[in-house]
């Protein structure tokens, strides 16, 4: 038998370093390039140069994206959070976590709610957690999303108190989140049955039921019993889901 090996040619390595190379000079270069425009009177361009920075994904360009979020045109500093966000970075939290407690626009603090959550990282759950209060709804509505996005007990307090919330949608969200932080989330175990039982919005109720399957406290059940029963076939199908891990996870 003919034995294989598993070794990369020396010639392959050398020229993959190779083309790393050029594609990091040519991004260095585009970074410059489009940093440049960054600084032009033209608001198109300006926003023209964004897009391009945030297309590239690349740490290289968190310095002038970072410097765009102090941009006058809204469109630039919106864009500016969307590509950091992008990048994942993690050093680009509190860039964008400041620009969603601070912005006068509620359409970038839309956008660096949404960048928050696409990170996952605790780091900007206190300025999540602050704009469940704005009084914009669609800002509030964002952050409960995000909020959703991944798991952080030290967003329950400010989860429960938005289930009280005038909007369906963050509402509904807030629950959802709740559910996401599981059984950190027992004291939102009665707000959530009192949703359940007479909130007036059907997504709000499918939300507090499934939370109250993921909290998993055995008090729920004769509420999802009710749920269950419901003419509403996703209210019942998530009741009874609800229902069936609570009991399950009670017999681990």
């Amino acid at each position: 038998m003919l034995a294989v090996s598993l070794a990369v040619p020396a010639v392959n390595l050398a020229a993959f370093e190779i083309l790393y190379q050029e594609a990091s000079r040519n991004a260095a270069a585009e970074v410059a390039r489009q940093s440049s425009r960054l600084r032009s009177s033209d608001e198109s361009e300006r926003i023209d140069a964004a897009v391009k920075l945030a297309e590239l994904r690349s740490p290289l360009a968190i310095p002038a994206l970072s410097s765009a979020l102090d941009d006058k045109e809204e469109m630039v500093r919106a864009i500016a959070v969307e590509g950091l966000a992008a990048t994942a970075d993690p050093q680009v939290v509190q860039s964008i976590a400041a620009r969603l407690e601070k912005d006068k626009s509620a359409f970038v603090k839309k956008a660096a709610a949404y960048g928050l959550g696409l990170i996952g990282s605790p780091g900007g759950t206190s300025a999540l957690v602050g704009a469940l209060k704005d009084k914009d709804d669609e800002v509030r509505g964002a952050a409960s999303v995000a909020l959703g996005k991944y798991r952080d007990p030290s967003a329950v307090d400010g989860l429960v108190t938005a289930l009280n919330d005038k909007s369906d949608f963050v509402r509904s969200h807030a629950a959802l989140a709740l559910g996401v932080n599981g059984r950190a989330s027992i004291k939102a175990v009665s707000p959530l049955l009192k949703l359940l039982d007479s909130d007036p919005a059907p997504e709000v109720r499918r939300q507090s039921a499934i939370a109250l399957g993921e909290i998993g406290d055995p008090a729920a059940l004769d509420a999802l019993e009710r749920a269950k029963r419901s003419p509403d076939p996703y209210l019942s199908l998530a009741a009874l889901s609800a229902i069936e891990k609570i009991k399950r996870n009670g017999q681990d």
